[in-house]
């Protein structure tokens, strides 16, 4: 029953993922354009430190190649079954479909301990987590998954990496496995750390917050006695020797990267001062919260969860489960705080935004879903069954948010389709829908790299141009 549930919710995501329309950054990104190059050219951004180079994004090489090289072969690859425009959506689709099935996995991984899929624990979290991934509903509040692609690649699967890269460490602390004595993890391991550091725009952050928190949590054992740099010391020496080699590493390809990352062409003539990106943090945090009912009966939900695992902790399990979700309380108000100094974006006003705060919302995820999971492990009886149906409530209230649109994409696949069968080197696309861009383009000299494009998606045979009337 509980993989039945499953599939028909991913089948349900599939085709919401399916019905999206394509964005405008994914030609800059696959052709790609004249500013991505230096990016695919550099993985580690050294022409910044040799040359004083800015481009775009110097210290994000792997989400870039990633999406780079995904969309260069896969779509071509589905060309074998489906036409090449249906090719490019469904492409995005199964690229959407795997990251969220990463993201949940992971989660009951670290909700559970377990190291099997198919049994009833693990199905169970899954099941708990599912309904939090939302594509419509309150999805431009707390969405892990994007409607754009391009963002899923630089926001969710960098995210869903560094899930997987922290795995073996969480396992080990909590759960007492020994997967950081076995090489093949440590190999693995050493490998994930060069990519995640140089991938999505919210992982340096996101290790040096989680390095610091870990560090502050071994100093915290250390003789109070002692002077701070004695404890200081001692601190280094309690650290697992395995831990203390990766958490340096990782930190100090962050440092480095958030370095490089201030050669960043984007950020470049700010207007908005890092005082006032401040004072935006709380209206932030208030639309966040407010905007939509989601959000306040997820944190309503999670404190009923806390009150009720309060009232009948019987065992150590519950109680690290506390200190769990007591650090990532730390670690969301760290983060928040360090959140301004990463950059402003007109698009994001206020710093905070879905994509911005998606490692606390993941967090959030966890604390429900794992406070939900214990829940339903401890009750008995009567109380077993009245929170079972808190839960269903809970999740039928999300799914229902969560609702079908089908017809999303369908306007911009008609404009394909005429770009496709137009003998025209320069096409007039009389829909009012955008066209592999985020606004309608009317002039046609700007949908020139998205002619390359569709030439290299094989949906024209040349270089076409397209434009919209005002």
């Amino acid at each position: 029953f509980l993989v039945l549930l499953l599939l028909a919710d991913l089948g349900y995501s599939f085709i919401q993922h399916f019905s999206m329309p394509l964005d405008g950054d994914m030609a800059g990104g696959i052709v790609p354009a004249e500013d991505v190059k230096p990016i695919l050219k550099d993985p580690f951004g050294i022409s910044v430190i040799t040359d004083n180079a800015v481009y775009p994004n110097p210290n994000r090489y792997f989400a870039h190649w990633t999406f780079y090289t995904y969309f260069n072969s896969a779509p071509l690859w589905l060309q074998s079954f489906v036409d090449p425009i249906d090719s490019i959506y469904l492409a995005g689709a199964l690229a959407k479909i795997f990251i969220q099935i990463l993201i949940l996995t992971l989660l009951s991984f670290y909700i559970t301990g377990r190291q099997k899929v198919l049994i009833s624990d693990f199905l169970t979290a899954s099941v708990l987590v599912i309904p939090l991934f939302q594509t419509n509903g309150y999805r431009s509040y707390m969405g892990i998954i994007d409607p754009s692609i391009t963002y899923t690649f630089f926001y969710a699967l960098p995210c869903a990496i560094l899930l997987l890269f922290y795995l073996p460490f969480y396992y080990d602390s909590v759960y007492g496995t020994a997967l950081m004595k076995k090489w093949v993890v440590k190999i693995i391991v050493f490998a994930m750390a060069i990519y995640v550091v140089f991938d999505g725009a919210l992982n340096p952050g996101i290790i040096l917050t989680i390095t610091l928190l870990y560090g502050l949590k071994s100093y915290s054992k250390t003789d109070k006695n002692l002077s701070f740099i004695k404890r200081t010391i001692q601190t280094f020496q309690i650290i697992p020797k395995t831990y203390l080699f990766f958490f340096s590493l990782i930190s100090l390809l962050s440092l480095y990267a958030l370095y490089i990352g201030t050669n960043n062409s984007i950020f470049l003539g700010e207007t908005v001062s890092i005082s006032e990106r401040y004072s935006r943090i709380p209206k932030g945090i208030l639309k966040v919260v407010t905007q939509k009912i989601g959000f306040p009966i997820f944190l309503i939900v999670i404190a009923i969860n806390i009150f009720l695992l309060r009232r009948i902790i019987i065992d150590n399990e519950i109680k690290k489960s506390f200190r769990i979700f007591s650090w990532i309380g730390l670690f969301a108000l760290v983060y928040i705080l360090l959140l301004p100094l990463g950059g402003y974006k007109e698009y994001r006003p206020y710093v905070l935004r879905y994509d911005t705060i998606m490692p606390i919302t993941l967090g959030l995820i966890f604390i429900y879903a794992m406070s939900s999971y214990q829940l339903i492990k401890h009750f008995n009886g009567k109380s077993k069954y009245l929170y079972l149906t808190l839960t269903f409530i809970f999740t039928f209230v999300f799914s229902n948010a969560d609702k079908l649109e089908l017809n999303k994409n369908a306007c911009e696949k008609l404009a394909l389709e005429k770009i496709s069968k137009s003998n025209d080197k320069v096409v007039l696309i009389e829909n009012d829908c955008t066209v592999l861009s985020w606004d309608k383009i009317t002039d046609s000299t700007k949908s020139a790299l998205n002619g390359q494009l569709l030439k290299k998606w094989k949906i024209t045979s040349d270089n076409k141009q397209y434009y919209q009337s005002e």
